[in-house]
């Protein structure tokens, strides 16, 4: 006996589709989609909400991309989610589009993975290369910086920033920003809080610096980390000292997060738009979208 099954894809008419995109049995498109060439939604995938995707992307099944945010300051308006080029996305990860009040755009850059059950919520921003493991679990607001990993079972507080090439450890829970380079861990999760453990010398390597880039950078990172009492005066001498490069930028990540709320950067944007959305959306479209809300 031959079975006669027919392939159920909702797919909106509107929705702007390359013509070698691949869609998987039981897909649902919404009409405010756009999905470049080359991406791939493999079974049980829904794209919703106003949502932009590159090139290259690979959705495995059961991810749900651009629902609206489980936040009660969600107004239902026209909030985006951008998805950049090359990106994988494993089984039942989700992604929701941004908030009005929290700068109306999630983005999400190039090269990333996402291991199965990741949720990215709104007003998040992902750079480039990063890594989530399983079940790592972001909240509103926050920033991933290039290259950073975030492993198995975290999960990431509102409003906090993970600097590049960084690494949190597995079931680590992240309440303040986490340096650029370094390994955040607790040995303990329930005596002792996580804090800054080392340097991550995968990062280190992944960054591509000149031997005397790291070796000024490694020269940093013991200075501020091999004991974080009076941290602010080791930054100052530092850029006394005349940093520059990598080493600058670390100063300026741990002096942001220092005068930051709960050792938080970002806190200082709650109820702003933050400079990632201005990055994004030009000030024209931003008016245009601020206009569709009144």
């Amino acid at each position: 006996m031959t079975s006669d099954v027919t392939v159920v894809r909702e797919i909106d008419p509107s929705a702007q589709i390359a013509p070698d995109v691949t869609i998987g049995a039981y897909c649902v498109v919404g009409p405010n989609v756009t999905i470049g060439p080359g991406t791939v939604l493999q079974r049980r995938v829904s794209v919703m909400g106003h949502t932009t995707i590159g090139s290259g992307n690979t959705f495995q099944e059961g991810c749900v991309i651009g629902e609206v945010p489980q936040d009660l300051k969600y107004r239902g308006g026209m909030t985006l989610l951008m998805i950049g080029h090359a990106n994988h996305f494993a089984r039942r990860v989700t992604i929701h589009i941004g908030t009005e009040t929290g700068g109306y755009l999630t983005t999400i850059g190039n090269e990333n993975i996402f291991l199965d059950g990741c949720h990215v919520a709104h007003d998040c921003y992902v750079d480039d290369r990063a890594h989530l493991g399983r079940n790592v679990l972001l909240a509103g607001h926050i920033r991933i910086q290039r290259g950073a990993v975030v492993e198995d079972l975290a999960g990431v507080h509102h409003f906090v920033t993970i600097g590049r090439h960084a690494r949190v450890g597995p079931r680590t829970p992240v309440r303040r920003d986490v340096p650029p380079y370094t390994n955040f861990y607790s040995d303990d999760q329930e005596l002792t809080p996580p804090s800054v453990r080392g340097f991550n010398e995968a990062g280190i390597s992944n960054a591509n610096l000149t031997c005397d880039e790291e070796k000024e950078l490694r020269l940093a990172l013991v200075e501020l980390f091999e004991d974080e009492a009076a941290l602010q005066t080791k930054i100052e001498q530092l850029v006394n000292l005349g940093a520059e490069g990598e080493v600058a930028e670390l100063c300026k990540f741990c002096q942001r997060s220092l005068q930051g709320v709960f050792g938080r950067y970002r806190e200082r944007f709650r109820g702003q738009v933050p400079p990632e959305t201005l990055r994004h959306i030009s000030a024209e479209r931003l008016a245009e979208i601020r206009r569709s809300q009144s």
